[in-house]
């Protein structure tokens, strides 16, 4: 893990020319007209196919789902989401640049809805409504690496064949790291983190919840 931490970094901070970084973890608007987005981790796998609009960046997104959508567990309850297919459509829009002596801060506000059709234990079919808020944060470090931070509410709602539906709210902080590591790519890395609220046939719990990928931004392939 250290050598691939050290080859990323070598990466950002070596003479290969800039494009800039495309940010869609974080806050910064897009310079692109068009930004394509995967990523992997847990809970799942997606893309995004992200534009650049003239009050706001856009995207449509779909993923492969592979553990519990907002990221929770539901111990005791079985597992909610064994394998499942999700879409969604974020919408950011850019509220603030902030210039200070040696970086600068942009900071957006995104709301991304979706939807999941998704198979659980027991051979129960599961549908799952999100609307996601987020303010996401994107602070220069370096001409080539942004760290992402902020806050998200991806407040999902499951109903469930043949059990009792529910409500999750978890409150996640965010961390990670955008890299301009190639002409037209940014790898990034994204780590959410935080209290994960539950209510499911009236009993409610409280536990931690996360989220985690690791994935690259792209851009002009054809060009």
């Amino acid at each position: 893990m250290k050598r691939v931490a050290v080859l990323v970094l070598a990466l950002a901070f070596s003479s290969t020319a800039s494009a800039d970084i495309q940010s869609v973890m974080g806050g910064k608007k897009l310079t692109q007209d068009t930004v394509h987005n995967t990523g992997v981790g847990w809970p799942g796998i997606f893309y995004e196919w992200w534009n650049n609009g003239s009050k706001m960046d856009w995207a449509l997104g779909t993923g492969l789902v592979y553990g519990e959508w907002e990221g929770g567990n539901n111990d005791g309850r079985g597992d909610f989401i064994e394998v499942g297919g999700e879409f969604y459509a974020p919408l950011r829009w850019h509220l603030k640049t902030g210039n200070r002596p040696k970086t600068t801060i942009d900071t957006s506000l995104r709301f991304t809805p979706g939807i999941l059709l998704a198979g659980a234990t027991y051979d129960r079919f599961t549908f799952g409504i999100r609307g996601e808020i987020a303010v996401p944060i994107s602070i220069r470090l370096h001409e080539r690496v942004n760290l992402v931070t902020g806050a998200t509410i991806p407040i999902s709602i499951f109903i469930v064949e043949d059990t009792s539906d529910g409500v999750a709210i978890p409150i996640y902080a965010r961390l990670g790291v955008e890299i301009d590591a190639a002409k037209k790519a940014s790898p990034w890395f994204m780590f959410e983190l935080g209290p994960n609220i539950q209510v499911f046939g009236g009993d409610s719990e409280t536990d931690f919840g996360f989220r985690v990928w690791v994935g690259t931004s792209f851009w002009s392939i054809l060009k």
